[in-house]
């Protein structure tokens, strides 16, 4: 036998100092009984079966208290089997890790608030497929589909802006990759997160929206960044700001948000866009992905013990209402 809530048989310990006042108390009625009538009066005073009706009732209110305990713990015996259907899909995050990433439009910076974003959203999930992969002049996996979140975190708290010969937007190359990444195979619904500020400099996205549709892969766009812009700092290795991204005129460069390529993919795809301005816009697109209909990805029958708890329950409460209704004591004297 086993217990579904062991901790509660500590109560088994209060029995203890409840039967030592259940004894105390009736010495100390025996003693006030004894102030006022004498050892004869006493003996002819008849109090509904004597003083053992009082030792049974301690003892069927004892025993009660001791099942109910006993069922709050779970006991478990037994097995049964039952089918177990597990629901999840198939989730690609699509990081953008261009320099323009590094704007502190959003504290403190664009990047930070995205890989908040994936790290919230992760915390959320239990059965479905992660995976993530970088882009900005080109895209690489940086984690493949996995169901172990602790690494898929870590690996998000890792992401930094991309190296200087790997920079520019390729939104193209990221779709294509995340493309491969999810298996047309699998029966699971498949997800794309692209969080990216939406400057795409190379083109070509809108071709890879048929193939989306084809594949039922649904994409949930959030866009980072504020609409009025902001200028991209230029850090030294130690992170600190030495200057600001400039132009061939030297003229500051600012990186605005922008929305329609991220509006499109997701009402083409039938998703959702996001702006990430704020934290009551992460915890919004969290609900989202969260309560996103899951399909069946497989069916398993798993063994399970079987629940007796309703055993010493109705035990309990059998005993509880015999101590009830020995409760009402009659007094009356007998006749020689």
């Amino acid at each position: 036998m086993s217990f579904s809530n062991p901790s509660a048989l500590w109560l088994l310990a209060l029995l203890v100092p409840f039967i030592l006042l259940a004894i105390i108390s009736r010495r100390l009625r025996n003693r006030r009984l004894a102030d006022f009538f004498s050892s004869h009066a006493r003996s002819r005073m008849v109090v509904r079966g004597g003083q053992e009706i009082d030792v049974f009732k301690t003892l069927l209110l004892t025993l009660s208290m001791g099942f109910l305990i006993l069922a709050l713990a779970g006991p478990e015996w037994g097995e049964r089997y039952e089918p177990l259907e597990v629901r999840g899909t198939e989730m690609v995050f699509l990081l953008d890790t261009s320099r323009s990433m590094a704007a502190a439009d959003l504290q403190p910076s664009r990047l930070e608030s995205a890989r908040q974003l994936i790290i919230t959203a992760a915390d959320t999930l239990a059965t479905d497929y992660v995976s993530l992969i970088h882009f900005a002049g080109r895209a690489v996996v940086q984690c493949p589909l996995t169901v172990d979140y602790e690494a898929f975190k870590l690996l998000v708290q890792a992401s930094d802006i991309s190296p200087p010969e790997e920079q520019g937007t390729n939104l193209a190359a990221a779709l294509d990759l995340a493309i491969q990444v999810l298996d047309a195979e699998r029966k699971a619904q498949r997800v794309m997160v692209l969080i990216t500020d939406g400057e795409d400099q190379e083109g070509g996205w809108q071709e890879r929206v048929p193939l989306l549709k084809e594949r039922g892969i649904t994409v949930f766009s959030v866009g980072v960044g504020a609409l009025e812009g902001a200028p991209i700092p230029l850090r030294s290795e130690n992170g600190e700001v030495t200057d600001w991204k400039r132009d061939q005129q030297g003229r500051m460069v600012r990186t605005r948000l922008d929305e329609e390529p991220l509006k499109q993919l997701a009402r083409e795809s039938g998703g959702r866009y996001f702006r990430l301005t704020d934290p009551g816009d992460m915890e919004h697109f969290v609900t989202v992905l969260k309560t996103f209909e899951r399909r069946v990805l497989q069916r398993k029958v798993r063994r399970v013990r079987v629940p007796r708890f309703q055993y010493p329950l109705g035990v309990g409460i059998i005993l509880l209402f015999l101590e009830m209704v020995l409760t009402t004591r009659r007094i009356r004297w007998t006749k020689d």
